[in-house]
């Protein structure tokens, strides 16, 4: 049974637009379509279509996927409003996948930030092991053409897009450097999104190997839970040295969350980047 809704957020005055899916079939938990904000358009699809865990010792690995199947509760959308000056939008989804608790929360705040986060609890084996978390964004900076990504390096050099930022001309897959900071942005509006680190990401490893895989998009590789296994992510097999300047861009982003086994799996654990506007 799929599950559907329509977003427009803040209701008197809305910035946020966007429709959620949950799709029966597919394998990567709630799928964001047509995101805009403040009129412009930011994304085509969002989704988390994998995550991959590897055990020091004990078993594994797996590659988990949340869907239909093992959500235990209906997907959640409900307001909060810290205080702090922003109010902000919650979409969520709760699923348990084998001895793991997994919340795939999304976060829209009103002045522009998106929080993909992924919460994590529970243990198959009693080791430490890392879920590395696979979000893909399908970014559409003003429409899908003239889009371009960014990596900023630790260099005063400028590139013609300010000190340090390193146009990626060809398709890419690498780990962070410096600050691990990217951007994609339209090239003829300069509007576009900073993709940060979030605190909790770690580190690629020799299980997970990339922190940032940037491709042009093509819609035969958008295979939802379907890409990847256990044992490789199979992302190197969309990086053709294909040109992306100016290009549709697709940007994969990896987090490594470490979770240490002294509490017998019930600390929930948390791990995400951050998406900032900028020229909104």
């Amino acid at each position: 049974m799929s599950v559907s809704g329509q977003v427009s957020w803040p209701p008197e005055a809305p910035v946020w637009n966007f429709v959620w899916q949950v799709v029966d079939g597919d394998s990567e938990a709630i799928a964001f379509l047509n995101v805009s904000y403040r009129g412009k358009k930011v994304l085509h699809k969002a989704s988390v279509p994998m995550i991959r865990v590897h055990y020091d010792q004990g078993g594994g690995p797996y590659k988990d996927q949340m869907s239909i199947g093992n959500m235990r509760r209906p997907v959640a959308v409900y307001e909060g409003n810290p205080g702090s000056g922003f109010r902000f939008l919650v979409v969520e989804s709760y699923h348990e996948i084998g001895r793991y608790r997994l919340l795939n929360r999304w976060i829209f705040r009103d002045d522009g930030i998106i929080l993909p986060q992924m919460y994590s609890a529970g243990l198959q084996h009693p080791y430490n092991h890392r879920h590395h978390v696979y979000w893909r964004f399908d970014f559409d900076i003003d429409g899908a053409a003239n889009n371009l990504a960014l990596q900023h390096l630790p260099t005063g050099q400028d590139y013609g897009y300010g000190p340090g930022w390193h146009p990626k001309r060809t398709e890419v897959s690498t780990t962070h450097t410096g600050e691990n900071r990217w951007a994609v942005m339209n090239k003829a509006t300069d509007r576009g999104f900073l993709i940060d680190k979030g605190p909790f990401d770690g580190h690629s490893d020799w299980f997970g190997p990339r922190d940032v895989a940037v491709v042009g998009y093509r819609g035969a590789e958008d295979l939802r839970g379907g890409l990847g296994t256990a044992h490789d992510d199979q992302i190197p097999h969309h990086v053709n040295n294909e040109n992306i300047d100016g290009q549709d861009v697709v940007m994969w982003y990896v987090a490594h969350l470490a979770h240490v086994a002294h509490d017998n799996g019930d600390e929930w654990h948390v791990c995400g980047p951050i998406l900032r506007h900028f020229r909104y």
